[in-house]
């Protein structure tokens, strides 16, 4: 497998797709034993975290490089080359390659972040060393953004809204309300993503402790405590889903009286309509995660405690989150007490 030998030729007037099964192919090569397409470099790339998140990196490595260099027309080309032989103004003319195809910063964030997590991941395994690495990282620095204040307030459910849902939910003692206000208790009131919530065991579930165990993203095990709002509306659904093991959510039988079928779980496109249809359209599971963040900021909790809950890796995860803005800031520096004097205090 031979390294690519990237240029700026002529590259594309658009942004270049990549179709799905193309991506489906390589990533399940990626990660397999011993991949037969995908050269180790890239396929070291796309093996931790999520399968969203390696079928992206897969698909945005492919688009970058081919809208960089219009020579390269085919993906496979960019995924079983070896990325570590690459000399660095390869990864420089990358950069360009993105900078001219993408207008969005966050966007050429996001497609920098794949390239460099080639280099990451071959400096962990030992195929690059750190001198070799740097220079590469460097040429795909990914750009500082400026703080968005009005964007990162958006996603939030607005306070109100989240008690009308309840109220609303408390005045309907269905099976189905009593599941949804458990559902919507557990992405609100404890963070969880949908995949977490809907795959959250009953035996996860530390009633002395109040905690709920958590397995996130890349298998990551976190304890999560639990808000008492959010223990009394999860006892409530087990008061009438029962006790036999199995997910804590579960579907419900069509045919009436309704019944939860313990031992299957929900699906995430479950626990997505769940949401849109008690708070309207437009209104995502993530939001509510988001809220949630937002709340435990307001409230005065700290970004590593704040991470820790929601399973975050970085604290800049969290940070973008954070809904608070130069108020909040000025008011913290307000707390301060500089004891500078005034000139001619004394006399």
């Amino acid at each position: 497998m031979e390294p690519m030998d990237i240029g700026l030729y002529e590259p594309p007037s658009t942004p270049p797709r990549v179709s799905v099964s193309a991506v489906t192919a390589a990533y399940e090569d990626a990660r397999s034993v011993v991949p037969s397409t995908v050269h180790r470099t890239v396929a070291l790339s796309v093996r931790r975290g999520s399968e969203k998140t390696a079928r992206l990196r897969l698909e945005r490595l492919a688009r970058v490089v081919m809208a960089t260099d219009s020579r390269i027309a085919h993906p496979a080309a960019v995924w079983s080359a070896d990325w570590s032989s690459m000399p660095v103004e390869a990864f420089e003319a990358l950069d360009g390659g993105i900078r001219s195809a993408w207008s969005s910063p966050s966007t050429r964030n996001a497609m920098r972040d794949s390239v460099r997590a080639v280099v990451r991941e071959s400096l962990n395994a030992g195929i690059l060393t750190h001198d070799r690495a740097t220079p590469l990282l460097n040429a795909v620095k990914p750009e500082k953004l400026p703080r968005d204040e009005e964007k990162q307030s958006r996603g939030h459910v607005p306070a109100s809204r989240v008690r009308e849902v309840f109220h609303e939910l408390a005045r309907d003692d269905s099976i189905t309300a009593r599941r949804d206000a458990a559902l919507i208790a557990l992405l609100v009131g404890a963070g969880l993503r949908r995949d977490e919530a809907a795959s959250a065991m009953l035996d996860d579930l530390d009633a002395d402790r109040e905690t709920l165990v958590v397995t996130g993203k890349g298998g990551n095990v976190r304890s999560v405590p639990l808000a008492p709002g959010t223990r009394r509306a999860v006892k409530a659904w087990l008061n009438v889903r029962g006790d036999g093991p199995g997910p804590i959510l579960a579907p419900l039988t069509k045919t009436k009286p309704r019944e939860p079928i313990i031992g299957r779980r929900l699906s995430t496109d479950t626990v997505a309509q769940v949401v849109a249809r008690r708070f309207g359209p437009g209104i995502a599971p993530h939001d509510l995660r988001r809220t949630f963040t937002g709340d435990l900021l307001d409230s005065g909790a700290d970004l590593s405690t704040v991470a820790k809950v929601l399973g975050h890796t970085s604290t800049q995860t969290t940070a973008g989150y954070d809904r608070r803005g130069h108020a909040a800031r000025r008011a913290a520096v307000e707390k301060l007490d500089v004891p500078f004097e005034d000139y001619g205090a004394d006399d």
